[in-house]
């Protein structure tokens, strides 16, 4: 949700991703508080029409993967697979709020 995004990237980058099981995955990005990007399609394939050419590549190196093609989209380069595969470091609980509102 992007009040989740705005916040948690501030001063950073926050990628959302949301797998939905009938219209395929959907993300957005989120540089220092600000929205750059959403109705994304992680690891769905590039919009050649669209896209620059290094997200196009991106696009295919990560086609099928798209917890990978999120993180490299958003610049980050986990050491190791426990980011894609985990398990978890921690598990946090929001308060209880609407974050659906900035």
């Amino acid at each position: 949700m992007w009040g989740v995004q705005m916040r948690l990237s501030a001063g950073t980058v926050c990628y959302g991703m949301y797998a939905n099981a009938k219209s395929g995955n959907q993300g957005s990005i989120f540089r220092d508080g600000v929205v750059e990007g959403w109705d994304l399609h992680p690891g769905g394939g590039p919009d050649e029409e669209e896209d620059s050419p290094e997200d196009v590549l991106t696009a295919y190196i990560h086609s099928g993967h798209p917890v990978a093609h999120a993180c490299a989209y958003a610049g980050l380069r986990p050491a190791d697979a426990r980011a894609v595969f985990g398990p978890p470091d921690a598990w946090v609980s929001l308060p209880e709020r609407d974050y659906r509102a900035a």
